[in-house]
């Protein structure tokens, strides 16, 4: 089967988040089980326009707009974004249309974000969308200072470019279901396939020193829908209970509801707490660093507000990390409470200090929830198994099409 991926978010050049994560296992994935596989992403370093790694051909198209600034500009900046994705998505169907002579598709798989499928050439190949998390969801949980631009024509676009896609998959069924109500989807349309991970790459480290400091990891953008400030407030609840343990924060800076930095506000109340010294803040860094604080990680915590299915939780459980996580969202169908996890109400720091105490207190169950947590990855979110379920969902589009391969 030939099969292109269209995404803005593709490693190296504009990777970082679990839809680049995706992208990447699956055309990597796919490429592996025998399939030809060409990417179309977005290029945010004047990459080569064509490129190939891991046996992948990757196209990259430059970004209309991209700077930050476009959407400070007086009025017209609040719908730089919408210009910018209807300018983009115009890019990707030329370059889909463009790469047709030595590169023709049978199907095409674009994410839901930005509506990058808004002006697929249907004269082509059957397209499918892959649900992230669209801003019809998203747009409750951002302030207009941490999402300063007009969302209404983004939504529309990309309403319209799921609606019309021959078939749509969730890696959650949260996510299938709130889709199908925001956008009049009839119930059961959304095939279910979970995220999937290369459990050789993310795997627990061997011979783990029970006499290594305690670590509590916080992975992801530093934003209030991520719960960074969540972590941050149950930080001094753990710390009067472990003035030994460490705490990292491994992501980005980004902007706090007030519209200032979350790292700054966050170091100053580390500060005033008189816990600075016990607080890291790492940035967002390389793979290979992600991978050293997993292995490293007592506890690891995912705090969010809300997620659709997390890689950095997938990232963690095949780790072999106990994880506390918020009781929100497609988390909740990931971990089995108790078992392979635990969750805490969202939003309650208090609550989040007293289920990593007790992860903290308990070595014992720490490693047995991290073993089952690793389990339960291998035999429900391994490449092998989300690469089949991939192909199967797109031979059955095929064949629902008259495209049968």
């Amino acid at each position: 089967m030939r099969i292109t991926l269209i995404t803005c978010f593709y490693p190296p050049d504009t990777g970082g988040g679990g839809i680049a994560a995706y992208a990447r296992y699956a055309a990597v994935g796919l490429t592996r089980a025998g399939h030809q596989v060409c990417v179309i992403s977005a290029t945010a370093k004047h990459s080569k326009a064509r490129q190939t790694d891991d046996g992948v051909d990757i196209f990259r198209i430059s970004s209309p707009f991209g700077s930050y600034y476009w959407t400070r500009l007086p009025l017209l900046g609040r719908h730089i974004r919408f210009i910018r994705d209807l300018v983009y998505a115009w890019r990707v169907r030329q370059t889909l249309l463009k790469m047709t002579a030595d590169f023709r598709p049978d199907i095409v798989e674009y994410a839901d974000i930005d509506a990058e499928g808004s002006f697929h050439p249907r004269q082509l190949c059957p397209y499918v969308v892959k649900l992230h998390t669209p801003h019809a969801v998203l747009r409750a949980y951002y302030s207009n200072k941490e999402v300063p631009y007009a969302l209404g024509g983004i939504e529309w676009l990309e309403k319209k470019a799921i609606r019309q896609a021959a078939g749509i998959s969730s890696p959650s069924y949260y996510l299938a279901q709130e889709i199908e109500k925001k956008m009049n989807i009839a119930q059961g349309c959304i095939q279910y396939i979970p995220n999937f991970i290369d459990t050789e790459v993310f795997s627990p480290r061997l011979n783990v020193s029970e006499e290594q400091p305690l670590l509590v990891l916080y992975v992801g953008r530093l934003e209030a829908m991520k719960g960074a400030p969540v972590f941050g407030q149950a930080i001094p609840l753990i710390a009067d209970a472990f003035p030994k343990a460490k705490f990292t924060f491994l992501g980005k800076d980004h902007l706090a509801k007030s519209g200032q930095s979350q790292q700054l506000e966050l170091q100053h109340f580390f500060a005033q707490a008189g816990l600075q010294e016990h607080v890291e803040f790492h940035g967002h860094s390389s793979p290979e660093m992600f991978l050293s604080f997993y292995r490293q990680a007592s506890v690891f915590v995912l705090p969010s507000l809300f997620e659709n299915s997390p890689y950095t939780l997938l990232e963690a459980m095949a780790c072999g990390k106990a994880c506390v996580v918020s009781r929100t969202g497609g988390m909740t169908e990931m971990l089995v409470d108790g078992e392979s996890g635990l969750y805490f109400d969202p939003g309650n720091p208090k609550d989040l200090a007293e289920k990593v105490i007790g992860l903290l207190r308990n070595s014992e169950q720490r490693n047995s929830m991290g073993l089952a947590a690793r389990q339960r990855i291998e035999q429900e979110y391994s490449l092998n198994v989300g690469v089949e379920k991939t192909v199967s969902f797109y031979q059955n589009v095929l064949s629902k099409t008259g495209k049968a391969h």
